[in-house]
């Protein structure tokens, strides 16, 4: 299908205020996650969007292989993670999403083009090449330790943001030239960098627990309800006194199987999750990248307790190599761990110490992010 842009809808106005639109998908709470972040830091000048050219079916892909089928998302991930099977992907993705991202900058005029996933880093130049635009395009790495050969398949945008050190020696690795690779650290949303401690008593007696008692922030869901199940009882069996904010999302199914649980609150979706999360003194789950960068941020350790097979399984080497927690894929090793963590606080300064020092480089290198992008727009 030819694609065509009307001139006026490519046209760069210097009288209004200059716009961003960010790509995304909503395969998983990551990718939106990272693509609100980036969209906080770049309000401060920019007209700001957050759009997903992708239909439904491949949400509905990934959501139904991520929690019923993990060994063959693994299957497909390892099998396409080299350049030509995944230029193959890229190539069938984007006939299907092609005309719904011309679609996008239509209606949204963007001044410049940010995407916070692999499968439109591809797609997104090929569109552009279609329309003749001439658009500044920025990559917005995303995992920790290792990144999908999806996102350097063709290295065609302006700039690539590395969340982390060892995704930009990959970036180096992979072919993208020097000049164009910035380590600006993980974006995380403004709620993790402004909430406040002293409103941990409050936050916990809203909840109906205890503001004295070692808390657990555990993200449920990650594993159905038998490993949630499992993992509730080591904690809260441990042998010392803990209690447990168990976040369900929108598992209405999940949130009634916990209800009434003596010194656990289950706590439903909400978009200012930031001070359950604060209030706890571990936070406890699923090691997505968005997941650890907000545990940092908040300066809590943080235990893995399973993962996506993939994409997270690296993530668990940087938490261990950064000393940000521990890895603890048997539910039956947990209790023992817990009880060491309770009762050695050397342990658990040892950890926040470490994550005071990886948090403060982050922050500082996500101070790059705005600079970059005027100096991309003022070109």
């Amino acid at each position: 299908m030819e694609l065509t842009a009307s001139p006026e809808s490519l046209d760069i106005t210097s009288s209004r205020k200059q716009r961003v639109l960010i790509l995304t998908t909503r395969t998983g709470g990551g990718h939106m996650n990272l693509a609100q972040s980036l969209k906080e830091t770049l309000s401060a000048k920019y007209e700001v969007s957050i759009a997903d050219p992708y239909p439904d079916i491949l949400h509905n892909y990934y959501a139904g292989l991520s929690r019923h089928f993990l060994w063959f998302w693994d299957v497909q991930y390892r099998f396409t993670n080299n350049w030509p099977l995944s230029y193959v992907l890229h190539s069938v993705l984007t006939g299907g999403v092609k005309r719904p991202i011309a679609d996008l900058l239509e209606k949204h005029k963007p001044d410049m083009l940010v995407t916070t996933h692999a499968l439109l880093s591809f797609e997104v130049t090929r569109a552009m090449k279609q329309l003749d635009a001439k658009i500044p395009f920025a990559c917005q790495l995303t995992d920790l330790e290792e990144v999908h050969t999806a996102w350097f398949t063709e290295k065609q945008a302006d700039i690539y943001l590395a969340p982390t050190r060892e995704i930009y020696h990959q970036a180096l690795r992979e072919g993208v030239k020097p000049a164009c690779l910035y380590a600006t650290g993980r974006p995380v949303r403004r709620q993790f960098l402004e909430v406040s401690a002293s409103n941990r008593s409050e936050t916990l007696t809203s909840l109906g627990l205890n503001p004295s008692m070692f808390t657990v922030f555990l993200q449920g869901g990650a594993k159905g309800s038998a490993g949630v199940d499992r993992i509730v009882k080591n904690i809260l069996t441990v042998g010392v006194p803990m209690q447990i904010i168990l976040a369900v999302g929108n598992n209405t199914t999940m949130a009634s199987h916990f209800a009434g649980i003596e010194r656990l609150a289950v706590l439903p979706f909400t978009e200012a999750i930031a001070p359950y999360m604060d209030a706890s003194d571990l936070i406890m789950g699923k090691p997505g990248a968005s997941f650890i960068s907000e545990a940092f941020t908040l300066e809590k350790p943080f235990i893995a307790t399973t993962f996506i097979p993939g994409q997270e399984a690296p993530n668990l080497r940087f938490i261990q190599k950064h000393n940000l927690g521990w890895v603890c894929l048997e539910s039956e090793k947990l209790k023992p761990l817990l009880n060491s963590i309770f009762s050695n606080p050397k342990v658990m300064q040892e950890k926040i110490e470490s994550i005071r020092a990886y948090r403060a480089w982050n922050i500082q290198a996500n101070q790059a992010v705005l600079p970059l992008v005027e100096r991309l727009l003022a070109v």
